[in-house]
């Protein structure tokens, strides 16, 4: 969790950043896969799994 913790603490910085100079940015994605998971009781379970293919662009005003 802590680690999660420091990415989003670290993407909130970022954001901050590009809006303060109306940036933007494209993300262009390939078959990118990420794999979800919870832990519970000293137990990791799979939450199931997310595919993106495309781009994504962010913003800011």
């Amino acid at each position: 969790m802590a680690e999660e913790q420091e990415w989003a603490n670290l993407l909130a910085e970022v954001f901050d950043k590009l809006t303060e100079k109306h940036a933007a940015i494209t993300y262009d994605f390939d078959n990118l896969e990420m794999k979800g998971k919870v832990e519970r009781n000293g137990k990791v379970i799979p939450t199931g799994t997310v595919s993106l293919s495309g781009k994504l662009t962010i913003t800011t005003k």
